[in-house]
């Protein structure tokens, strides 16, 4: 399929790679977004494995390498000369919850890296970013590509070693946060969330002493209203192995 650009909309840029996400992760956000934007984009996925992969999603071929794990190909999208202007990297375990209006159009200046805060983190001292979710020029950031391939077993390796990352494979998002060099261009924290049943708790209490303290960001399967996208992040946090009601609705919808 045609990768090239056709038009300034802005360019979503996922990754699907190996066996632990199924095409429903890319079908289904894919949906979610066109349901809750009425903003332009295009939207790609680079991926070793396109089966089932609707029709209206460009593809990406990806090639694996002996050196190159797992999200950690999230960096070749610094570097792709078929897709020019706007860029969103997504990861695909994003819930759409709310209207995307806002975050799509982003005023994103020229040399500006467009993030999110990890509000719900206890280790922002180590990575402040949400590495699911950049937004950038392209032709912006290909120093963070060009860093990477000089040795990647070397990062890949790095923050794990440094106790700053989990391993067996993670880091991407500490080493864009420590090598990109453009100016942050920070989004509204409270647009965004973490989901993890087992943190609601520490969750509820973290947005409690950082975004609002006096609304609960999450009670009786529903988001406070600011809320435009979840995370249902972590290794062994997954969309198809949960039961939570509130997924019938916004993710299987």
């Amino acid at each position: 399929m045609n990768t090239e650009s056709s038009n300034n909309a802005i360019n979503i840029l996922t990754l699907k790679v190996g066996e632990k996400y199924g095409s429903e992760y890319i079908n289904r956000l894919y949906s979610a977004m066109r349901r809750n934007t009425n903003v332009d984009f295009n939207f790609y996925c680079y991926t070793d494995d396109d089966t089932n992969i609707t029709d209206e999603v460009n593809i990406i071929p990806l090639t694996l390498r002996d050196d190159v794990f797992r999200q950690w190909y999230k960096i070749d999208f610094h570097h792709m000369p078929n897709i020019q202007g706007k860029c969103l990297v997504l990861d695909i375990d994003y819930v759409i919850v709310g209207n995307l209006d806002d975050i799509l159009s982003w005023d994103l200046p020229n040399k500006h890296f467009g993030c999110q805060e990890r509000w719900w983190s206890n280790l922002t001292g180590y990575c402040n970013i949400n590495g699911g979710f950049q937004m950038f020029y392209q032709g912006d950031t290909m120093d963070l590509y060009n860093k990477f391939y000089e040795s990647p077993k070397y990062w890949q390796r790095y923050y794990i070693q440094r106790g700053e990352a989990k391993g067996p494979v993670n880091g991407e998002q500490n080493f864009i946060d420590n090598h990109c060099k453009l100016e942050r261009s920070w989004l509204p924290p409270e647009w965004f969330a973490k989901y993890k049943r087992d943190q609601i708790f520490d969750i509820q209490c973290l947005w409690s002493k950082r975004i609002n303290s006096e609304d609960y960001f999450f009670m009786c399967n529903e988001f406070h209203e600011d809320i435009k996208m979840v995370h249902f992040s972590d290794a062994e946090n997954t969309m198809h192995e949960s039961d939570d009601d509130w997924l019938r609705y916004y993710w299987y919808g």
